[in-house]
């Protein structure tokens, strides 16, 4: 009995290493892909920053006052549009990455993971299920097995592809809903990169 004891304790320090291992290599590689991706916005940041120095230059040559303050408000104008243009770009960046990811095989293991703590947190019950149609076709008779072992029961509804992947649940009457679809999740942190890059604007040009 100790000797099966200890082959499962062996077992389970393997299979426990080699996850950790496995998810410390898929953070390493997406900090490495954020850092690149940053590292191409701070030099479109650069660029913007060197053009609207030239400008202030000109402007501040020919112009009294009263026409450097409005030059100066309509940069701040200038500066916002672009800095949403750059979040904008990175917004979409993310999301043809999210796009590519939905092909891959680690899409379908974190799918099947975030769908499982989904239903870990409901109760037993009907609810509506809903997912793109090329993630239905391929995942949706798994998950409705998943539920039935929680007494829970899913009826299949269709997200529009632009939501490009992940789920979403509801109950029945649609009086509440998780939303787990990877645009939404995306869109979350929408402010979260706007504050981002303004900062890194706003350092740039301060430091001029």
């Amino acid at each position: 009995m100790l000797q099966v004891e200890s082959k499962l304790e062996l077992f389970e320090n393997v299979v426990y290493k080699r996850r950790f291992v496995e998810l410390e290599k898929r953070k390493e590689a997406w900090e490495e892909e954020k850092n690149n991706l940053l590292r191409r916005k701070e030099k479109q940041l650069n660029d913007e920053k060197e053009a609207i120095v030239r400008r202030r230059a000109d402007l501040a040559r020919v112009m009294g006052n009263e026409e450097i303050a409005k030059a100066k408000e309509n940069e701040r104008v200038l500066e916002l549009k672009k800095i949403n243009e750059l979040k904008k770009d990175f917004i979409d960046a993310i999301r043809e990455r999210a796009a590519e990811y939905t092909f891959t095989d680690q899409y379908a293991t974190d799918l099947a993971a975030r769908v499982e703590e989904s239903l870990g947190d409901l109760e037993a019950g009907e609810y509506r299920f809903a997912m793109v149609a090329g993630d239905m076709d391929k995942y949706f008779e798994g998950f409705r097995a998943m539920a039935e072992k929680k007494g829970i029961t899913l009826h299949p509804e269709t997200l529009e592809d632009w939501h490009i992947g992940g789920h979403t649940i509801s109950d029945m009457e649609k009086t509440y809903s998780l939303n787990y679809d990877l645009y939404t999740l995306i869109e979350d942190k929408r402010y979260a990169i706007g504050k981002l890059l303004y900062r890194l604007f706003r350092e740039e040009m301060d430091h001029e």
